[in-house]
């Protein structure tokens, strides 16, 4: 009889460890998010060169700046590429109080059609904003956005 009441109870031991398996499981990272959109710059600011006006990506000309939100929802991993353009353009992201945390522009032995690309790390929900900035090219560029979960 002892045995079976052992194994009956060993049962019911296995029974529960296995429902409780999937609440104990990691937590399963969400889907990355990715956006893709035209901005839209169509008068070129060359004054940025100067430095006197807070250096790459930092027009005088409203209308030399492309300027989008985007939502952080948890702490991860934000990349932006800048391409398809003519001529010469910039990219930079701000933090939600305006101030700017990165920025890119090709250097002088680079190519000034050549895309830019921004990588950086953000530790909690936020929004920061995208800027993209027409130096000396064309009117449109395209943004793609790839946020990954940390």
């Amino acid at each position: 009889m002892r045995s079976r009441s052992a194994l009956a109870v060993s049962l019911v031991g296995i029974v529960a460890a296995g429902s409780l398996a999937p609440a104990l499981a990691a937590p399963k990272k969400p889907a990355p998010i990715k956006k893709t959109y035209t901005a839209t710059a169509p008068v070129p600011d060359p004054t940025p060169i100067s430095g006197e006006t807070g250096g790459n990506c930092s027009p005088t000309l409203d209308q030399a700046k492309h300027e989008a939100p985007f939502a952080i929802p948890y702490a991860g991993t934000l990349k932006v590429d800048l391409n398809g353009f003519q001529g010469d353009w910039a990219l930079a992201v701000l933090d939600a109080k305006g101030a700017k945390i990165a920025d890119h522009d090709n250097d002088l032995g680079t190519a000034i059609d050549e895309p830019s690309t921004i990588t950086i790390k953000l530790k909690k929900k936020t929004t920061v904003t995208i800027r993209a900035c027409n130096f000396a090219g064309g009117p449109t560029a395209t943004v793609t956005l790839l946020y990954t979960a940390k």
